[in-house]
């Protein structure tokens, strides 16, 4: 089929007669495919603020790295020789906060296109 197309000519090809029109009439979803709702998505308002979320998720940072300071100082005052749970603790603290940072980049970054767009 390929070869066929590349031997017919430029004129041909935009030519009506050998190029049938695409009729987007003619597509139909396939059988299997059903269009639902997910069921972790809803489309209601939703149930608390977003500020609240926010608030929620910087308050959980800042707990994750209370705890691996206190897991820390227990370490190096010889208060317990769990070095795992130590190390476990900080990097908890320290993907919470790279995470909250990035969920910050992202939000300043849809702020900032929102302020850019035409009204």
């Amino acid at each position: 089929m390929i070869g066929s197309i590349s031997q017919l000519s430029p004129q041909a090809l935009t030519n009506n007669n050998s190029v049938e029109q695409f009729d987007v009439n003619k597509l139909k979803t396939p059988d299997s495919v059903e269009l639902k709702d997910f069921e972790g998505l809803k489309r209601s308002a939703p149930s608390e603020p977003f500020g609240n979320v926010l608030g929620q998720l910087v308050k959980d940072v800042a707990e994750k790295q209370q705890v691996a300071e206190v897991e820390t100082n227990k370490m190096l005052l010889g208060e317990t020789d769990n070095i795992h749970q130590s190390m476990i603790a900080v990097q908890e603290a320290g993907l919470a906060f790279t995470t909250l940072v990035e969920v910050r980049n992202k939000l300043v970054t849809s702020y900032q296109e929102l302020m850019r767009m035409p009204v």
